[in-house]
């Protein structure tokens, strides 16, 4: 077992007024921008930065979405996630079509060079997830994963409307009510 999977956290010193060492939040991001950043770096090689690749992933687990499904899977804001896609259908890797729900509204498809990344790209995902979990017992991961799914839900359900909402959020809880009036649970 690695060093850091058995070592006790040390306990916050002395007249520390935020914990981080147990803060979920900052963990979590703490955690995922290491990730990102060795990501990154194999990404590169291939002319290929971390946004670009999220577009590809979730395209290539859910085909035709449309902009805001696709913000919502990338946890990224609109305005920056359309430069990623702009950029994206520049190099042929991802096509717009016409959504045959509305034919004014367009969803975003992968293209056979996109398909082709994302299998190239794949398995240098899969290599770095798997160095992050060294010595994790798989029971503690599948635990991880059900906890990350309750924060997710449990951040954008309690969120009421209100006007100041980040845009993230926004876009996280229309993705929600509308995937709610389509399963017809409202």
């Amino acid at each position: 077992m690695p060093r850091s999977a058995s070592r006790k956290l040390p306990a916050p010193p002395g007249g520390a007024l935020f914990d981080v060492e147990h803060s979920i939040g900052y963990l979590l991001n703490r955690a995922a921008n290491i990730i990102a950043a060795r990501f990154s770096d194999e990404l590169k090689a291939h002319s290929v930065n971390l946004q670009t690749w999220r577009v590809l992933a979730a395209l290539s687990y859910q085909d035709q979405q449309s902009l805001t499904d696709l913000a919502n899977h990338t946890g990224a804001e609109l305005s920056y996630l359309s430069r990623s896609v702009a950029s994206a259908e520049t190099r042929g890797l991802v096509a717009r079509v016409v959504s045959p729900a509305d034919k004014r509204a367009f969803l975003l498809t992968l293209t056979p060079a996109g398909k082709t990344m994302v299998k190239e790209l794949t398995p240098h995902g899969m290599r770095i997830e798997k160095s992050s979990l060294t010595g994790v017992p798989k029971a503690d991961v599948e635990t991880t994963l059900r906890t990350l799914h309750a924060i997710y839900h449990n951040m954008v359900d309690s969120t009421d409307d209100s006007a100041g909402m980040n845009r993230k959020l926004t876009v996280a809880r229309r993705v929600r009510k509308r995937r709610a009036q389509e399963d017809g649970s409202i």
